[in-house]
């Protein structure tokens, strides 16, 4: 990975594991072009990383919209070898019958049509001209499905769009991965803490006994987007300290 130089798009690139991996691609040397709805915590982050991060503000499921933003970064950053799709909303935990249909299709657009959108614009960019590499986020609940309905079918929609993509653009030279992380210390899951959620039975069941930190999530995720990964398409990397072997 020494002198490589790589640059992505970020979606959700304003906070949570999406700004871990801005600020890890920023430290290997490489450039940014950051997607996210919140402009204040976009523009604080692009002014807090100089310039070799820039922010667009688009939403993942506007195709418009957000092929605007696309258009505005590539005129601003060297030619896009990566893009990392970790755009995402708040999952919901009722149960089916409590379970609104508005909020499991709001889900699932969010996180499945979302990464679908941007892997077909970035993406089919990519396999035009012969090389990039794409890593969508999974989740452990797309390995083994818990309470939040939508947000782990959506989670492993996301995987297997993934694998799909990889097979399609096999031989154009753009590999495509998962990383499907755990329970990570982000401003989501310190949210449901906030609301009352004690955090203590997933650390306990948890084999390595904690959260994730995002700083290693980005890190895997750093790594799928550098040559170092070049055998991997189609991978689907759990990183969730063990819970879903607990």
């Amino acid at each position: 990975m020494k002198n490589e130089f790589i640059t992505a798009i970020v979606t959700g690139g304003a906070s949570g594991i999406g700004a871990s991996v801005v600020r890890e691609i920023i430290h290997q040397g490489g450039t940014v072009g950051v997607i996210d709805l919140n402009i204040e915590k976009g523009e604080s982050l692009a002014e807090e990383l100089g310039v070799n991060c820039i922010f667009e503000r688009a939403d993942v499921t506007d195709e418009s919209g957000f092929s605007t933003a696309y258009e505005a970064l590539k005129e601003k950053l060297p030619s896009i070898t990566g893009c990392v799709t970790c755009a995402g909303v708040l999952p919901v935990r009722d149960p089916i019958s409590d379970h609104s249909l508005a909020d499991f299709r709001r889900i699932m657009d969010n996180h499945l049509a979302g990464t679908f959108l941007t892997c077909k614009i970035v993406g089919s960019e990519m396999a035009d001209r012969n090389f990039g590499s794409i890593v969508t986020l999974g989740s452990a609940l797309a390995v083994r499905p818990g309470p939040p309905l939508g947000y782990s079918a959506g989670k492993a929609g996301v995987v297997n769009l993934s694998q799909s993509l990889a097979v399609q653009w096999g031989k154009k030279n753009v590999r495509v991965n998962s990383v499907c992380p755990g329970w990570v210390d982000t401003p989501f899951i310190r949210q449901q803490e906030k609301d009352g959620r004690d955090l203590s039975p997933i650390t306990e069941v948890t084999p390595i006994g904690r959260l994730i930190k995002p700083e290693e999530i980005a890190k895997i995720i750093f790594f799928l987007l550098s040559s170092a990964s070049s055998a991997m398409t189609g991978a689907a990397v759990v990183a969730d300290g063990g819970i879903t072997l607990a």
